[in-house]
């Protein structure tokens, strides 16, 4: 699977940056470059308007080889969409973003929760993660996902939409048979495991799956 990780301005710890593969194409939004620098993890391309890491360091990553997307202050998107949309182009399947959640900046983060929606709508696998949750989207099909035990200890599972129909839970300790979740009434927060493996599908609508812990 053709895989890219961006690794945005937020914090990121060692136990996230241990999810990157040698395989993974790996991508710096702006103070990204920070982040990976510390941990000294080589990356093949950085993104952003560089206003946190300074005309300096993006001079010294073009001459270092790594390929620079240099973006203005002022425009249309993110930086961190825009490292989305980079990889999207390049026919990224799965697309893992750390460092984007948590922060002074809500509306980033909100942002950034957003941008699941656009890596699902170009049929790419989108996954945003920190150091105690992990967040995808599920599009009501009626196709399974499932959710291997790991080190969470919750499941959340909360509609995008207005409601999600037909929901079906199994190997959760509270499972669900063709229920309707609704948006204003946010009855699945903190389900947890039964099983090695817990399986969801739902008819219509969207979810925000996050498995997180304390």
């Amino acid at each position: 699977m053709n895989r890219w990780v961006i690794v945005a301005g937020g914090d990121t710890s060692a136990a996230e940056l241990r999810e990157v593969k040698q395989e993974d194409r790996l991508v710096a939004v702006d103070g990204g470059v920070i982040t990976l620098r510390k941990a000294q993890i080589p990356f093949h391309i950085a993104v952003g308007d560089f206003d946190t890491i300074g005309p300096a360091a993006v001079a010294e990553l073009k001459e270092s080889g790594v390929q620079v997307e240099e973006l203005p202050r002022e425009k249309d998107m993110t930086d961190t969409q825009a490292a989305v949309e980079l990889a999207l182009a390049e026919g990224a399947e799965e697309i893992l973003i750390l460092g984007a959640l948590g922060g002074a900046r809500f509306d980033h983060s909100l942002a950034n929760l957003f941008l699941l929606e656009r890596i699902h709508s170009a049929g790419a696998q989108g996954v945003l993660c920190d150091r105690n949750n992990r967040l995808r989207l599920y599009i009501g099909d009626g196709r399974k996902m499932e959710l291997p035990r790991g080190r969470f200890q919750y499941i959340s599972l909360l509609p995008l939409s207005e409601q999600v129909e037909g929901l079906h839970l199994e190997g959760f300790r509270y499972p669900l048979s063709g229920a309707t979740l609704l948006r204003r009434h946010p009855m699945g927060i903190s389900n947890e495991w039964a099983a090695p493996v817990a399986k969801l599908s739902a008819v219509s609508g969207t979810l925000l799956v996050v498995e997180s812990k304390d």
